[in-house]
């Protein structure tokens, strides 16, 4: 978890922030609103005519979607931004949780008609569980139906946040055309749909009395959470900046969250948008430590690989750096192999594009080339201060297809392209199946298998065909099963082979894949511990493939009793004790009688 408490103004000017949404809500029209306002693109690109800036795949640029986190740095008020437009699709979702890893603070767009959507909910609480201070942007203000109040209500409900409202929308009779600030009472008006085409005003008389009642509600709200500005309040001293300030700390807190509202396709609110956060969201030395690790310039190089990209320059590492700095050159330990590796080459990353640098210093977002088998999750660091990071956790695939190259000389190069995707993509996976040795590719979805396949034709040539999409399902047992034997008896012309093992099986609940409870409850030598250690591997085996062909997951095993094979090795037990599915086909016989010679 992460610790807000020190400061630290050489890297006050700092921002990075990831912008994350519901799937449609606008997050990647707002981004390119930011980029076109500071300067980074001089032609404002469309989502849905395939041209923004951080839409950059031509996967991206054919389906008018997000489908990989894309960053960009740009400037704004003497401030810099690492920016971070994230995917809404769920598929989609581990770019949103590798980004947010790494971030300080997040945009939140809502969409003013639909409100708090399925995937505002997920993202949320991807926010939530990694301590990211965030302000919400409630988009499409100009759409017929648009409520602030309701979304403001249903993220209070629905999100259990507390929301504390910044700005009033403006319109002229049925037209939004600007915002209102709480604060300062300073009128936003777009005369065009041009962005810069922006006049600010004084509060108009209609407007006052609602103003009053709003900043008073706001301060009601900050009081009640802030010491400092409730002493003020109490002494009826209070000032804006006092107000400001409590508004940041709440913030960075994670106590409440600021509320604005514009139309991101008409270029309203996003000047006011970009102030509010370079003002209110944190900036790396707002964050004392990560994972208990110090942080700052202070300290050794430390950094965090959150993200692979194969390209034509080679294997591109994004890192977020915590602690010291990284030279272009320099040599640093992977933490997470204990391997050595090589910074060959440092760059700004601007969407599809890069920018070649020097250096890189605490607090920064960057990518690196020359990293060699480091992936997401891995640790860098000084080799003389050795520190690790926390690494994910991501989903595992919930549904698969089989795959195969339209020609046979592809099948090595079909190898080679998806070792990659699966080094960029921790949801991805590859497997063959044993009976049928057909290629099995697993991943978050079927648009998320079918931009994978896509990508395998435009990015490395590979032309594939796949059959029908399976739902990857989890098996286990629905009820204990007491008393469980299974005997070996094999004659093959020598002395033979005897052995047997009783057990007791029984759900758990637990959805962990490849987790087995195996407790050895036998004694008197009834079955040597060697025999038992053989046991629980073969029943660990049995996890991977079920009756009806899918992993099983919850299942305890109670070795309770047994009689150790007589002429056969103990390394040999596992799959002769128990075959891949006698736990889950359990035989009717039963002894004749309590003597172990007639079991």
């Amino acid at each position: 978890m992460r610790d807000h408490s020190r400061t630290n103004p050489s890297r006050a000017r700092t921002r990075n922030l990831g912008v994350m949404a519901h799937v449609d809500a606008g997050k990647t029209t707002c981004s390119e609103r930011i980029l076109f306002l500071t300067g980074q693109i001089h032609r404002i690109g469309e989502v849905h005519h395939g041209q923004a800036e951080l839409d950059h795949l031509p996967q991206e640029q054919q389906r008018g979607i997000t489908i990989t986190a894309a960053a960009h740095t740009c400037e704004w008020d003497g401030y810099q931004i690492n920016l971070i437009d994230t995917p809404g699709h769920v598929d989609f979702t581990v770019e949103v949780e590798r980004s947010l890893r790494v971030l300080d603070g997040a945009i939140a767009v809502f969409d003013a008609v639909a409100g708090v959507e399925p995937q505002s909910e997920t993202v949320w609480r991807q926010a939530d569980r990694y301590g990211v201070p965030r302000l919400v942007f409630i988009n499409k203000m100009d759409r017929p139906g648009a409520d602030l109040d309701a979304c403001i209500a249903e993220i209070t409900d629905r999100l259990d946040a507390v929301p504390v409202q910044l700005q009033v929308p403006l319109h002229d009779d049925d037209n939004f055309v600007g915002i209102i600030d709480v604060l300062s009472g300073t009128v936003w008006r777009w005369l065009s749909d041009e962005p810069t085409d922006v006049e600010q005003t004084d509060t108009p008389e209609e407007h006052v009395e609602q103003l009053s009642a709003l900043r008073q509600q706001l301060i009601d709200s900050l009081a009640e959470r802030d010491e400092q500005l409730l002493n003020d309040w109490a002494q009826g001293v209070v000032e804006l900046d006092d107000v400001r300030a409590a508004l940041r700390r709440l913030t960075i807190a994670g106590e409440v969250v600021p509320v604005l509202c514009g139309s991101a396709l008409s270029g309203i609110g996003i000047q006011p948008l970009l102030n509010a956060a370079v003002e209110f969201l944190p900036s790396p030395d707002d964050i004392g430590s990560m994972n208990d690790v110090a942080t700052g310039p202070d300290q050794p190089f430390s950094a965090l690989a959150f993200k692979v990209v194969h390209g034509q320059g080679g294997k591109l590492t994004w890192i977020r750096v915590y602690g010291g700095s990284l030279v272009k050159g320099a040599k640093v330990l992977n933490a997470s192999t204990g391997s050595s590796v090589r910074a060959s080459r440092i760059v700004r990353l601007k969407a599809g594009r890069t920018e070649d640098v020097e250096r890189v210093d605490s607090g920064d977002i960057a990518a690196v080339f020359g990293l060699g088998d480091t992936v997401t999750g891995h640790t860098l660091c000084d080799p003389s201060a050795v520190v690790e990071f926390e690494s994910m956790e991501f989903p595992e695939p919930v549904m698969s297809i089989a795959v195969e190259p339209v020609t046979t000389q592809d099948q090595e190069k079909l190898s080679v392209a998806l070792s990659r995707v699966a080094d960029e993509d921790p949801t991805f996976a590859v497997r063959t199946n044993a009976e049928t040795g057909q290629t099995l590719i697993a991943g978050m979805g079927e648009l998320h298998l079918q931009v994978i396949i896509d990508r395998l034709a435009d990015d490395h040539n590979v032309e594939l065909r796949s059959g029908q999409p399976e739902v990857a399902y989890r098996e286990t047992i629905a009820a204990p099963v007491i008393g469980l034997r299974h005997k070996l008896k094999k004659q093959t012309g020598g002395p033979g082979s005897f052995a047997q093992i009783v057990v007791d099986v029984e759900p758990t609940g637990s959805t962990t894949v490849g987790e087995l409870d195996f407790v050895n409850t036998t004694g008197g030598g009834a079955v040597p511990a060697e025999f038992a250690a053989a046991t629980a591997d073969g029943a660990q085996e049995a996890l991977s493939d079920g009756p009806h062909g899918y992993p099983l997951v919850g299942v305890k095993m109670t070795l309770t009793d047994g009689q150790p094979m007589q002429t056969t090795r103990a390394n040999g037990l596992s799959v002769l004790l128990v075959p891949r599915r006698f736990a889950w086909q359990p035989s009717k016989r039963e002894p004749c009688c309590s003597s172990r010679s007639c079991w």
